[in-house]
């Protein structure tokens, strides 16, 4: 039962941010990447709501169908982080950014991510989860670590790092690798929910680099 009211806090603090965001993005001239991360708010709504509600659901074919956008939305949204993290360091004049080619390497790198995790969903087949109090459906048959996920913290962090150097600006580096530590790290209290409040951190970070971008323009 806790870990259900944690998932619905959790989607609860993601509505609160995504509207915070298409606040900011619609007061200022802001450019097209700071799009993405209400994006990827939109898809972390939805996941942590379906996982809230899956134990009055029941596991069954709506379970299961309601599931699978969960993984579409993670495969189609999170790469895009990948362009956010590009806007924040070509709006922060960071000298590597403003090379054309630095924008057709993040394009280009999110398309292969997006294209990477579209293989893997459809290749997993999914099975049913219970733990906790909370029933949900996982993706099983994965032939290693989260590579996309890996790859997406990676490329975050370095810009974050970047913006830390150009501007001393640290909360994007910061949630980055709160993040990073978080998931590595096996956390012993009996809950699925409590590493989510690293990925909850992460993502206020963010929010707060857009913010803070469109406060200096």
């Amino acid at each position: 039962m806790v870990d259900t009211i944690l998932y619905f806090l959790f989607s609860f603090c993601y509505i609160v941010l995504f509207f915070f965001s298409i606040y900011v993005v619609r007061k200022n001239t802001s450019p097209f990447y700071m799009l993405f991360l209400p994006l990827v708010i939109a898809g972390l709504i939805y996941d942590n709501i379906m996982i809230g509600i899956g134990s009055f659901i029941g596991e069954g074919d709506t379970l299961h169908s309601l599931s699978m956008l969960r993984f579409w939305f993670h495969a189609l949204f999170t790469p895009t982080l990948v362009l956010f993290a590009y806007g924040v360091a070509k709006y922060s004049t960071i000298t590597w950014a403003k090379k054309p080619v630095a924008g057709i390497l993040f394009l280009l790198t999110t398309f292969a991510l997006i294209s990477y995790e579209t293989l893997e969903t459809i290749s997993q087949r999914m099975e049913v989860v219970r733990e906790y109090g909370i029933v949900r459906y996982t993706l099983v048959g994965s032939s290693g670590p989260p590579l996309m996920v890996l790859i997406v913290a990676i490329i975050l962090l370095f810009v974050g790092i970047s913006l830390f150097r150009k501007t001393r600006w640290s909360s994007m580096m910061i949630g980055v690798a709160v993040m990073i530590v978080g998931s590595a790290v096996s956390i012993p209290i009996p809950s699925t929910a409590v590493t989510n409040t690293f990925e909850l951190i992460f993502i206020f970070s963010l929010f707060l680099t857009q913010r803070h971008l469109m406060k200096i323009h």
